[in-house]
């Protein structure tokens, strides 16, 4: 005897995590998603699970580095010109969540979220099969001023406190694990526990052939409304059905404030605009992730070609991509990897779901109990999502989840 059905609205990484976790506990599940799997930001994101990611974005000191980046419209943090106004409110918000005491709270609560995350993997990665799409090479992260390598210095330290391995590497240890870098690196760490998977998109659509074969149903379809009821809720699809969903779970990234909203649970979601571009042939060799702290974006290593990515840009769901800004990133990488070929490249624009304490909304709707929330993970969408899905499924359930789910409560607004 089954359970009953789930309804998921949301295809990307965290919508198939939670639908792996309540398909192995018995339930039934539908897949609801505007575009299919993996269309949005599981797409294009840069691959890593980046469990080792402990300190919150909002931090005392970050409006030194923030007013900085600003200056430069090209740099890793802008606003849109026309879309200040709207991201004020959320501004004010990542200002309040930047005291010392705040901080302390996020950083707490990301410990436990992000150090569940590798276990979690791993047990998601048994389950479906796709074990065999994950790298365990290590991140570096690369700093080429004395300034910048000071400030890592301490967030190293703090990330040990946490039994987080961080081995320092002097730039001649660093070249030669790396050999294409030029002169310009000064030092940096190597995280040697960190994982990559071979492609985000591939692994997505590995695990939604998976949940296909455990009976789960997918289905392309756009919300137009939500109707709560006594009993769960009614899905009116913008073609003009509608689904009785008896346990709904929204997980719908970027495109989720608006639906929490309809239940009446106003989230300070906005989204971070990510850029990158994958380059088939890039004539380098790039070893292992290669994060860049001081200039804000990545290059990962796919089994599709050399991904160079991150930026921040806030503009909202509707204007249209600057694709300068990839140029800008490409420009930078060359600083550090001076023969990088980008012929042929495919570019691509995304929409981090972000919330400004940094941590995501896993829970349930605050006044519905039949509803549940999983969106707002930020960078962290694929790093999070297969602890997120055993949150839920736990919360479904009726059981309390083995990580603490008060930081996460969307009441907490």
């Amino acid at each position: 005897m089954g359970k009953g059905r789930v309804h998921i609205i949301g295809a990307g990484i965290v919508g198939l995590a939670i639908a792996a976790n309540l398909v192995q506990r018995g339930y039934q599940v539908t897949v609801l998603d505007r575009e299919g799997p993996a269309a949005g930001a599981s797409r294009g994101n840069a691959a890593g699970i980046a469990w080792t990611d402990v300190a919150p974005l909002a931090s005392p000191g970050v409006w030194k580095q923030a007013i900085k980046w600003l200056i430069d419209p090209l740099g890793p943090l802008t606003v849109r010109p026309g879309y200040a106004h709207k991201i004020l409110p959320w501004m004010l918000r990542f200002l309040a969540a930047s005291s010392p005491k705040k901080v302390a709270s996020s950083t707490k609560a990301l410990v436990e979220l992000n150090g569940s995350a590798l276990p979690a993997w791993e047990r998601l990665w048994r389950a479906s099969g796709t074990h065999n799409q994950v790298r365990r090479d290590g991140c570096l992260e690369l700093l080429d001023t004395t300034s910048s390598l000071a400030e890592a210095r301490e967030a190293w330290a703090e990330q040990r406190d946490y039994g987080i391995k961080v081995e320092e590497l002097d730039a001649a240890a660093i070249r030669d694990l790396e050999p294409d870098l030029s002169d310009r690196v000064i030092g940096g760490a190597l995280l040697p526990d960190w994982a990559q998977v071979d492609d985000p998109r591939a692994i997505c659509l590995s695990i939604a052939d998976w949940l296909k074969g455990q009976g789960v149903e997918f289905a392309v379809a756009e919300i137009a409304r939500l109707e709560p009821k006594t009993g769960g809720c009614d899905l009116v699809l913008k073609a003009g059905e509608r689904i009785e969903a008896e346990h709904l779970v929204i997980a719908c990234g970027a495109w989720s404030k608006t639906l929490a909203a309809e239940l009446g649970d106003k989230v300070p979601l906005d989204t971070e605009r990510g850029y990158n571009i994958t380059i088939p042939e890039p004539g380098v060799s790039v070893n292992r992730f290669i994060m860049l702290p001081g200039h804000g974006f990545v290059l990962s290593q796919l089994s599709t070609g050399l991904r160079v990515g991150g930026a921040v840009e806030f503009g909202g769901l509707k204007l249209p991509p600057n694709w300068k800004r990839v140029d800008a990133m490409l420009a930078k990488a060359k600083l550090f990897y001076p023969d990088l070929k980008t012929d042929g490249g495919e570019r691509w624009m995304g929409y981090r779901p972000s919330i400004p304490d940094s941590l995501p909304v896993i829970s349930p709707a605050s006044r519905h109990d039949r509803v549940f929330y999983a969106f707002g993970h930020a960078h962290h969408g694929l790093t999070q999502s297969a602890t997120t899905g055993e949150m839920i499924a736990d919360m479904i359930e009726g059981k309390r989840p083995a990580i603490d789910p008060a930081p996460f409560a969307v009441n907490r607004f």
